[in-house]
């Protein structure tokens, strides 16, 4: 009965016959082959999905969608294997949608932050506290999505891997390439059958959020726009923008088969190919609903409150974002869900940073309250990155062409790492006073020795 999964679930289904309208009218093999050339690098499909990850950076469901539907046959061709796709899909969703000051994360996040310094029952700081900033003084401490961000990045272009990816994407150079189907019908296609409906979506869905948040009516500032978009109804205005983009995407189709150009020109229509698109997606959409049916069960069990009730309030006032972020990770992972944590933690975390660090209204902010913020947001994207009950997890698997464990158990190790370092070369030195700035800087390097001295070339 929850709203916001009920449009999650129609968006879905749309838009996986929206990206297979695409496909199937010729479009996505035409803007291949473009983006691609004559190339079959495994390297610049893997870029490629990469900045194109970056490129969708207003919500990490809609990324894992697109990005993965879009770079499947990209990735067939140039014989990445799909296990890889899903993870650069998947750690390019929720880090840079948690990261986006752009974004439908923006207005959830300083809701909990604001209800965070409620919980601390001082009025001044109630009073004073301005959301936003606190999300922009805590960029810096999501060391976790950085260092994950990073770590991909690095992975693909030196084309390294370790562990259980190592295995699949030597056992996917063995198979043979898909070839491109250079037929008449095909040759007929432009990109501008892909480009135009993809261009539609992003616009639908930045305007739809201006204008649900009410950003017609002031001035256009950054600041009216950024609170427009927090204020927008996101979940109705992604289902528009994909009816929208799938109507023009169908509008086009139907005139490039009325002058007998491009692949549907049999008795298939695009409708049919919508259709199908969204049958393919049907069953993976099941499984998102027993993960929410799962994430229910334990909520009422109580099992998030006890772990909250482990940290207790006696514990050295520096160890605690380290502590607060271990405690966000497992919940995250336990429960697939990164805003659900930031409302379980959030409202915990920072009245007892508030407390252990002395923090009082109009003081400078204290390395221990803003890092205990960052550890909150970035701990929470750790579990919605990697859990296999995660949405953005699953999405990304089923976009991607990946069976799902097959996903979590070759993504997980590279998780873990940017989350260790994250642990001890951001958040535990942080709590010291150490700056964020530096420990990026180590932190970096850090990942840079990993890959160089875990990963081995795929041959």
């Amino acid at each position: 009965m929850d709203r916001w999964n009920i449009c999650v679930l129609i968006f879905t289904l749309m838009m996986g016959g929206f990206v297979e309208v695409l496909s199937r009218n010729g479009g996505m093999t035409a803007l291949s082959r473009r983006v691609m050339g004559q190339s079959r690098s495994p390297r610049r499909a893997g870029m490629g999905a990469y900045f194109m990850g970056w490129v969708v950076f207003f919500d990490g469901l809609a990324s894992s969608v697109l990005v993965g539907k879009t770079m499947k046959p990209i990735a067939d061709r140039a014989g990445l294997s799909r296990e890889k796709l899903a993870f650069i899909v998947d750690s390019t969703s929720s880090p840079i949608a948690g990261l986006a000051l752009l974004s439908t994360w923006v207005a959830y996040e300083m809701s909990v932050i604001r209800q965070g310094f409620t919980n601390t029952g001082d009025p001044l700081l109630v009073d004073g506290v301005a959301p936003f900033s606190w999300l922009v003084l805590s960029l810096p401490f999501r060391f976790y999505n950085w260092f994950m961000l990073l770590l991909v990045f690095l992975l693909v272009w030196f084309m390294r891997d370790w562990g259980p990816m190592l295995v699949a994407e030597k056992a996917n150079r063995l198979k043979p390439r898909s070839e491109d189907n250079l037929t008449d019908e095909t040759k007929g296609s432009t990109i501008a059958l892909a480009l135009v409906p993809l261009g539609v979506l992003v616009l639908a869905v930045f305007g739809g959020l201006f204008i649900s948040g009410g950003g017609w009516k002031r001035s256009f500032t950054l600041g009216n726009l950024v609170e427009a978009l927090s204020k927008a109804d996101a979940a109705a205005v992604f289902v528009l923008a994909t009816a929208l983009a799938s109507a023009v995407a169908l509008g086009l189709t139907a005139l490039q088969r009325r002058g007998n150009q491009g692949p549907l020109v049999s008795s298939e229509t695009g409708t049919q190919a919508f259709l199908q698109g969204m049958q393919q997606l049907f069953l993976p959409t099941l499984i998102l609903v027993f993960a929410w049916m799962l994430n229910s069960v334990i909520k009422e069990l109580g099992a998030v409150n006890y772990l909250v009730s482990l940290l207790g309030d006696r514990l050295p006032a520096s160890w605690l974002p380290a502590l607060v972020f271990l405690l966000a990770s497992v919940i995250s992972f336990s429960t697939g869900t990164s805003w659900g944590t930031m409302a379980i933690v959030m409202p915990l975390a920072i009245p007892l940073a508030v407390k252990v660090s002395g923090y009082q209204s109009g003081m400078t902010e204290t390395p221990i309250l803003v890092g205990t913020v960052g550890a909150v947001l970035s701990g929470a994207v750790f579990g919605d990155h990697c859990s296999p009950i995660s949405d953005t997890t699953l999405v990304s698997a089923f976009s991607s062409g990946c069976e799902v464990m097959a996903h979590v158990r070759t993504q997980l190790p590279y998780a873990l790492t940017a989350a260790f370092i994250a642990m001890f070369l951001g958040y535990l030195p942080a709590g010291y006073g150490i700056g964020p700035w530096w420990l990026l800087g180590v932190g970096s390097l850090t990942c840079c020795l990993l890959v160089g001295y875990f990963g081995k070339k795929v041959t």
